[in-house]
């Protein structure tokens, strides 16, 4: 089966995300994007994001998640430049008595144009941290 161009962008994607590579995940982001969940919208930079990335490490590593890997992808071209991409996210955290897992939607905008593609727009569609709490990952008052 053949790999798309943006399948691959994707897989990279994970691939950072799961060495928690800060430089070089932040770098498949816009020097400025939008990130809009379900909390609200806002610019972040790159730089931001890559300061961010080591403290998500490790509370998602004191949780005990394990994996998060890219379960389904779906590309829109826009038009010539841009593209809408829908992903979905397979989480696990090993728990005791038994592992827990669940899937997570976001969508990215991604800018095609240069060289090196970048996302501009971030989307997830559930608050992560919410999620956390409702499967008793996390406590209520974190």
């Amino acid at each position: 089966m053949m790999v798309t161009p943006m399948e691959s962008f994707f897989r990279t994607f994970e691939q950072l995300s799961a060495a928690w590579n800060a430089a070089e995940l932040a770098g498949l982001y816009a020097p400025s994007f939008l990130m809009a969940g379900p909390n609200g919208s806002q610019v972040v930079r790159a730089s931001d994001l890559q300061h961010a990335i080591p403290k998500r490490k490790e509370l998602f590593e004191s949780l005990g998640c394990t994996s998060t890997h890219l379960a389904a992808l779906e590309e829109t071209g826009l038009d010539d430049r841009y593209s809408l991409v829908r992903t979905k996210w397979r989480w696990r955290f090993e728990r005791s008595p038994a592992p827990v897992e669940f899937t997570l939607p976001s969508s990215f905008v991604i800018d095609r144009s240069l060289d090196r593609w970048q996302i501009v727009a971030y989307i997830p569609h559930a608050d992560v941290m919410a999620e956390l709490r409702r499967r008793g990952l996390l406590a209520a008052s974190a």
